[in-house]
């Protein structure tokens, strides 16, 4: 079969790792266009064409893993308007645009993908749009933004919040601005995306209850984690002490889990890697393998 042209915006940690997979891994695809900001990196592929993001949507399908909203959000915009598939790890244009690009995709008969928006390399938004659709998920609860987790046990370690974020921006866990994880926020957005899946109907981040982590005291030996927690009715995400025999309590690190609990009180529980750019851009990959194979899901759409 012809390999799909792939329009790729963003060559970071996840675009770098995702454009080797493109060009070694085994599906049918090619990376066609590259939209990166600095063009003199030393690691660029060759014989790929760098272009400007609006001209990487000149390709079978686009994927966008730049970050940010408003350039995002108007690309994606101008390709599923044309009906060219969209993947992105892009958690804040979900949770804040989300129900306006799932009814464009719709609209074009497009496809919106992102696997990799929540979890990483862990499978969170396949297993709760598999469970969904017998419409018994009544509670989810995990720990979904690595960042926190990594400061949190090291703080019940004895450790000082101040002395936990440095080791993990050292890490490469944490970014050099930290606000974005240590508010809440990351997680919130990640927890409003899978409301939408599993209760279909899409939530923004506004209806997530936040609070994060910058004023919490963890006493030496205490199991203290950022929760995500929801329900059909309410979404919050806040610091909470957990029982040694919590399942939550054992991650550490950039693991990261999420319970998904049934009418009939069974709970399924999906954890890995939270981060990282390989396990990232294993999920974007996912995604186009699923395109390759000619489906055409489309997140937050009525039809998954």
């Amino acid at each position: 079969m012809d390999r799909l042209r792939i329009g790729l915006i963003g060559w970071g940690t996840v675009g770098s790792a995702l454009g080797r997979l493109v060009l070694d891994g085994p599906l049918p695809l090619r990376l066609d266009r590259l939209a990166v900001r600095n063009r003199d990196r030393e690691d660029l592929p060759e014989s790929v064409d760098l272009v400007a993001p609006e001209e990487a949507l000149d390709a079978d399908v686009v994927v966008e893993l730049a970050g940010g909203l408003e350039g995002p959000r108007a690309w994606a915009r101008a390709a599923l308007d044309r009906g060219t598939p969209y993947v992105t790890a892009n958690k804040a244009l979900l949770a804040t645009h989300g129900d306006e690009l799932a009814a464009l995709a719709e609209r074009r008969s497009a496809a919106l993908l992102a696997s990799a928006s929540v979890g990483g390399g862990t499978p969170m938004i396949e297993t709760v749009a598999h469970l969904a659709a017998t419409g018994d998920i009544v509670r989810l609860r995990g720990l979904v933004n690595a960042t926190t987790t990594f400061i949190l046990s090291a703080m019940g370690r004895g450790q000082a919040y101040d002395d936990a974020l440095r080791d993990a921006q050292e890490a490469g866990y944490a970014e050099a601005d930290p606000s974005f994880d240590v508010e809440g926020r990351d997680a919130a957005q990640k927890l409003a995306i899978l409301a939408s899946v599993a209760w279909g109907r899409w939530r923004p981040e506004s209806d997530v209850e936040t609070r994060g982590i910058l004023e919490t005291a963890v006493a030496p030996g205490r199991i203290v984690r950022l929760v995500a927690d929801g329900d059909r009715d309410s979404l919050r995400v806040a610091p909470a002490t957990l029982d040694a025999v919590d399942p939550l309590a054992v991650l550490e690190g950039v693991e990261s889990m999420l319970e998904i609990v049934s009418r009939d009180g069974s709970t399924v529980r999906v954890s890995g890697p939270g981060a990282g750019g390989r396990v990232t851009a294993g999920a974007v990959y996912a995604d186009l393998a699923r395109l390759v194979a000619g489906e055409r899901p489309i997140l937050f759409g009525t039809g998954t």
